[in-house]
């Protein structure tokens, strides 16, 4: 292993930035001499592959993190049409929870199709989707044993309360959740036990490394679904 590949193997070992001389002290345990290594520490800078972080601080330079877009399917932007036409002022999303599935170590095979609407509309919703909404079975605001008996990996809408206020975005004309709904809802709706436990915390940490996410809004959602606490014990273990 060269000089740089030490330097970066203990940079990338570090969960938070680096003091220089505690590497050096690291470097001179392998005979690695002061002067080399900040030579070499100098030029990993000037490459972009190391970046200052303060006064005799040092860090890896943070991954690209990329804009989470949900992209709804031909079949929800069916069903939100149809919705959209019998209820053009009712406020409502609709989301497949398999969109979990990409930041997931377990992956759970998942049919069920999430609709989110606001109260006084939920009833009228599962009417209408009973008689003409697509052919699959429906369940309305399900009980937890409800979840548990009927939530299978076979094609299944579930009508659900969309909590005020909740983060929603247009996508392909189809009311959609934002990144920081999904993570919310996944702490602790019933139908989405799959997602959490220790799971969890896989989800919450890929998504933070992968996209940026919108701390305020996350925890303004979360304080409404009364999950702010455990919101916060989660990002703060990941990011420890």
């Amino acid at each position: 292993m060269t000089i740089v590949d030490q330097i970066l193997n203990y940079a990338s070992l570090q969960k938070q930035p680096f003091r220089r001389r505690d590497l050096m002290q690291f470097l001179a345990t392998n005979n690695i001499s002061e002067a080399s290594a900040h030579v070499l520490l100098k030029r990993l800078v000037e490459q972009g592959k190391l970046v200052k972080a303060g006064y005799g601080l040092y860090a890896l330079p943070e991954k690209e993190k990329t804009i989470f877009i949900y992209r709804p399917s031909e079949e929800e932007q069916s069903i939100a049409k149809q919705i959209k036409e019998r209820f053009p002022f009712a406020d409502f999303c609709v989301w497949k929870p398999s969109v979990l599935v990409p930041y997931m170590r377990h992956i759970p095979a998942l049919g069920m199709t999430l609709i989110d609407v606001e109260r006084v509309a939920m009833e009228s919703f599962f009417n209408f989707l009973q008689g003409d909404g697509p052919s699959m079975s429906i369940l309305l605001n399900p009980t937890e044993q409800e979840c548990e008996r009927y939530i299978t990996t076979d094609k299944l809408l579930i009508v659900r309360l969309l909590v005020n206020e909740a983060p929603l975005i247009m996508a392909n004309d189809t009311p959609v959740p934002t990144l920081e709904k999904i993570l919310v809802d996944a702490a602790g709706d019933k139908e989405l036990v799959f997602a959490q436990g220790a799971e969890l915390y896989t989800i919450y940490e890929e998504a933070f490394s992968r996209h940026n996410v919108n701390s305020s809004r996350l925890l303004r959602y979360a304080a409404r679904r009364h999950r702010k606490g455990q919101i916060l014990k989660i990002i703060n273990s990941i990011e420890s």
